[in-house]
């Protein structure tokens, strides 16, 4: 058994140590997988769409792990279709195409009863900052869904 004196921290090591224990039990809860669809159609050459898993690597970089998915070609398009799987508390990015000037791409937070909530725009930095931290173990999903 941990042993700590909790009189001896100061306010702030109270706080961290609060802090890292809530961290630890939302880790721990088993997560609710759910099953999404997906169906997009662009021309490639302004963006094939996708979905991907987000998450921070072992160098703390943000990594995209891609579903597979079929495709289907046609003139000057194509058409990706699927499911996908993920759980609660996982961030995906959806591409659904694109245009010359633009790239159709939002972040996505998949919440406890399968919601995907829109967390950032592709074009957004602060969003995505958010986001990275809440990766990252820095905050939490109340705190990126404020």
């Amino acid at each position: 058994m941990l042993n700590i004196n909790l009189k001896n921290l100061t306010n702030e090591e109270l706080q961290e140590l609060f802090n890292n224990i809530k961290k630890e039990l939302e880790e721990r809860k088993p997560k609710a997988e759910f099953t999404f669809d997906f169906e997009a159609t662009n021309d490639p050459r302004k963006g094939i769409p996708y979905v991907a898993r987000l998450f921070i690597d072992d160098d703390g970089k943000l990594q995209r792990q891609f579903y597979n998915m079929s495709k289907s070609y046609g003139k000057k398009e194509i058409t990706i279709s699927g499911k996908y799987n993920t759980k609660a508390g996982d961030v995906v990015e959806i591409r659904t195409g694109g245009s010359w000037k633009n790239d159709y791409r939002a972040w996505y937070y998949i919440s406890e009863n399968g919601e995907q909530l829109h967390v950032a725009d592709i074009d957004n930095s602060q969003q995505k900052a958010k986001v990275e931290k809440y990766l990252k173990g820095e905050i939490t999903a109340k705190e990126l869904l404020e």
